[in-house]
Formats: structure tokens, sequence, C-alpha cells
């Protein structure tokens, strides 16, 4: 929204790319949280079909912690048709496209709070 452009990306440089070594190790070091996708699952079946088992897994569950819940890692790549031989977007109208829609998607939530 700010009407930067993105360079192109033989003009970045080597730190702005991340080798997957680097990004084995950023997900290894992810947070741990609780995970209410099983929890939502294991609700559920407990209510379809309830058992003590299911009960105590239930209860198990609620203690229990994941590293990266949302099973999500931190790789964002872009790719479109360039609108200019010398540069792929020179003014920044695909990036503001990009934005906007991010934006109106997820609001900045997450991983794409970089997108305020």
């Amino acid at each position: 929204d700010k009407g930067g452009a993105l360079p192109r990306r033989q003009e970045l440089p080597e730190e702005a790319f991340v080798t997957a070594a680097q990004l084995r190790r950023i997900e290894a070091g992810a947070r741990r949280g609780f995970d209410t996708r099983e929890y939502s699952k294991l609700l559920q079946r407990m209510f379809a079909d309830y058992t003590f088992s299911t009960e105590l897994e239930l209860m198990a569950s609620l203690f229990r912690r994941k590293r990266n819940v949302d099973e999500l890692l931190p790789i964002v790549s872009i790719s479109y048709c360039w609108l200019e031989a010398a540069h792929p977007d020179r003014e920044g109208r695909q990036l503001q496209l990009l934005s906007r829609k991010l934006r109106s998607l997820y609001g900045g939530r997450g991983l794409l709070g970089a997108c305020r």
C-alpha cells in the first residue's frame, strides 16, 4: 500500500535466502502450543461414542503440547509473469494486489502478520 516494489530475485543478497538446514532449525525451535484440532477431534469422538478411555485421552490432551501446531513453515514464494523484460514489477502493482488480498483473507494474523 505504500507503493514499494520488491527487487528482482537476482538482485537479492545471499542472506535473503534460507537453506533447508536453516529451515529445519527454525521449525525445530518453533514454540510448543496446544493442539486445538486434535482436542476437537477427541471431543467429537467422545460425544459420538463415549468410553472412559476416550475421556482419559481427552483429559491428557489438555496437558500435551505440540511443536508447530499449525504445521506451517515460514516459507513465502511468489511466482507470476513479469510485467516487462527488465523487471517483474517495477511499480509494485503486483505486490500491492498481493498485499491487499492477503490482508483481506488473513487480516495480518499469524505468519502473515508481516502483511500489515
